[in-house]
């Protein structure tokens, strides 16, 4: 009697995870819908924004701004912006991120370049923690749904860095909305603007056709650029943001699904054995009771 009692709370256990999960993954289904829509709508924007600033600062080497110039800046150490979930039950995906990371640090590493470290997400963060890594700037408190004045800060602090020369180069890691089911981390150059240094990291702007008809400017090519630097910063940062939030609830709705469906397996295989067991506890009864009107 023992044993059905123990099978039964087993099965009571198991059906009250299973619904559990099964919340989960209905919660994060919805959430991940609209985070993709919010990540495919402004993708457009930050690509072409990107491929604007680079086709108007290449075609002519000067000094349009201190950020641009790419020989005021002797720096050798390399800024890494990770993005990263912040909470669990996301499946692979820290682990994935964090191992892309890791490597992306030994290549770098090899280089002969310095390393700093920002994060936004605790997940990495932690991880990277335990490891014993630096995390020179930390901004894992930043909302799901992003404005302005939430990413206005790291803009800062990155273009500190960078005008200080403190750092020469920064690169925005996250991970890339692909679909449901599969997010590719990704390592971007958020600067220097330079086609050489966006090529080493597979950027498909490396290879932008710099067609030879003049651009014409209106008020000047440098107002032009003070306007859009900015914007192209926020919106490469805003972006990540969006991609990764995406990717976080879409990786967790297949774990949880994942988690659900084993739990609807493991409770038939509960309600299996324990009808084999009640059967075999009927028959030995019967058998009892058999045996001792005999």
């Amino acid at each position: 009697m023992s044993r059905l009692s123990e099978i039964k709370r087993r099965i009571k256990s198991v059906d009250s995870i299973g619904q559990v999960t099964h919340a989960m993954e209905l919660v994060a289904a919805s959430r991940m819908r609209k985070a993709q829509e919010n990540a495919k709508r402004s993708r457009v924007y930050t690509e072409k924004i990107k491929q604007i600033l680079v086709r108007v600062t290449t075609k002519q080497r000067i000094a349009l701004h201190p950020l641009l110039d790419l020989g005021s800046n002797p720096s050798k150490t390399t800024l890494i912006v990770v993005f990263s979930p912040h909470r669990g039950l996301a499946g692979s995906l820290p682990w994935n991120l964090l191992r892309f990371v890791l490597d992306l640090i030994g290549k770098i590493q090899k280089d002969g370049r310095m390393i700093k470290i920002m994060t936004i997400g605790k997940k990495v963060r932690d991880q990277l923690s335990r490891m014993h890594l630096t995390i020179d700037a930390d901004f894992s408190d930043i909302s799901e749904h992003p404005t302005t004045s939430d990413i206005h800060p790291i803009v800062t602090y990155i273009t500190s860095q960078y005008l200080a020369s403190d750092i020469g180069r920064v690169l925005v890691i996250y991970p890339q909305f692909v679909n449901a089911v599969k997010q590719q981390p990704v390592a971007r150059v958020l600067l220097p603007l330079d086609p050489a240094e966006l090529s080493l990291f597979g950027d498909s702007l490396a290879s932008i056709s710099l067609d030879n008809l003049p651009f014409l400017f209106e008020p000047d090519q440098r107002r032009i650029v003070d306007e859009l630097l900015p914007a192209y910063l926020e919106g490469q940062l805003f972006q990540a943001r969006l991609e990764t939030v995406a990717s976080e609830y879409s990786a967790r709705m297949v774990a949880m699904k994942s988690a659900s469906d084993n739990a609807h397996e493991l409770k038939d295989s509960l309600v299996l054995d324990f009808n084999k067991s009640r059967q075999s506890q009927i028959t030995s009864e019967l058998a009892e009771i058999t045996g001792g009107g005999l």
